[in-house]
């Protein structure tokens, strides 16, 4: 499994299940691209946080992941081959 980070240290996101819902399988785990959660299990509270850094605080999580915050990210678009766009 690709962790972001240092392989040798904890990884930089981890995903914080809500309460009544199953644990993990490990500390590593994260929910594979698409994944759900299973239809039977109770809401997350509202504004849950399914993430949190190597230190326990919460995160926005890896980009596209289940439960990440993804606003104010910039996403891939087509435009006009005259246009530039620059960032800095």
């Amino acid at each position: 499994m690709s962790l972001l980070g240092n392989p040798e240290g904890p990884p930089v996101h981890r995903f914080n299940s809500p309460p009544d819902w199953p644990e993990p399988p490990s500390d590593s785990w994260r929910p594979p691209v698409g994944w759900e959660p299973d239809p039977e299990w109770p809401d997350a509270p509202a504004g849950w946080g399914f993430w949190t850094n190597r230190h326990g605080r919460p995160a926005s999580g890896p980009i596209g992941a289940f439960g990440a915050i993804d606003a104010g990210r910039l996403e891939v678009a087509s435009a006009h081959p005259s246009l530039l766009l620059m960032h800095s």
